[in-house]
């Protein structure tokens, strides 16, 4: 794995209590990415010695990629396992994959949510699982919460669909300008895509840092007024993003296996 840290730029949203905030974009069953993601991050997090460190998951730790288990296992030690007793906040999102995760666990997944999962890469992680794609929403739920261990079955239970520091808002997908910030609905933070990603008029004094949508990587990546997406699609092109705020300043951090 290449590991690869662009120059600091400007941070539109400066962080004002010596937090370094990071956000890691969608993993989706490539763990030997976010593996290597925590250690580079891990040797930042001691370079830079900030007064405190919030590592933020954007979601989608499953489908697609071989290994969802195992990312979802990362995700439960968190950043803070790598940081060798250096005090992180590790933060893991629902993104929309993870949902249909969830709703197997918690019996709400019905027949129509196994096609649509499957059809998006579910089967991966049913294999991880050790378990057959089941076409049967019941079933499915069943060999799932069998086989799944209980601490990763109370992390999918838990992970939230935003969190903010300052006036960086951190989700999976992305929120609806046309709604308060406080009305935002769970649909709209797992899946919005056209709506908030060219919106016009922001109304809101936050910069949403997300994933869901994919962007091919770039030298450097992309800062919008309102917004900034680090999903480079780790799975299809070996390219997992992270992104860095420290203060007044942000960098991109991508590990690349290509």
């Amino acid at each position: 794995m290449r590991v690869e840290r662009t120059n600091w730029r400007n941070n539109p949203k400066p962080l004002l209590d010596g937090r370094l905030a990071i956000a890691v974009g969608d993993v989706h069953g490539c763990a030997e990415h976010l593996e290597a993601m925590f250690q580079a991050l891990a040797k930042d997090v001691a370079r830079l010695k900030s007064d405190q460190t919030t590592c933020v998951l954007l979601g989608d730790l499953v489908d697609r990629g071989p290994c969802s288990l195992d990312c979802l296992g990362l995700a439960l030690n968190g950043l803070a396992a790598f940081a060798r007793g250096k005090p992180v906040e590790d933060v893991v999102l629902l993104g929309n994959h993870d949902e249909w995760l969830q709703k197997a666990l918690d019996g709400s997944l019905n027949d129509q949510d196994v096609r649509v999962w499957v059809s998006n890469g579910g089967d991966v992680t049913f294999t991880s699982l050790g378990i057959p794609t089941l076409t049967d929403a019941a079933e499915l739920s069943a060999a799932i919460q069998a086989k799944l261990p209980a601490e990763i079955a109370g992390l999918l239970s838990r992970m939230p669909y935003s969190h903010r520091i300052g006036d960086l808002l951190f989700v999976h997908a992305g929120i609806d300008p046309r709604r308060s910030l406080e009305d935002q609905t769970p649909h709209a933070q797992l899946w919005i895509r056209d709506a908030f990603l060219y919106a016009e008029d922001w109304p809101f004094e936050v910069l949403v840092v997300h994933g869901h949508t994919i962007d091919p990587p770039l030298d450097p990546p992309e800062i919008h007024p309102h917004r900034v997406g680090i999903d480079t699609g780790a799975f299809a092109t070996g390219v997992l993003t992270a992104v860095e705020f420290l203060g007044s300043k942000l960098r991109f951090v991508t590990v690349d296996s290509r």
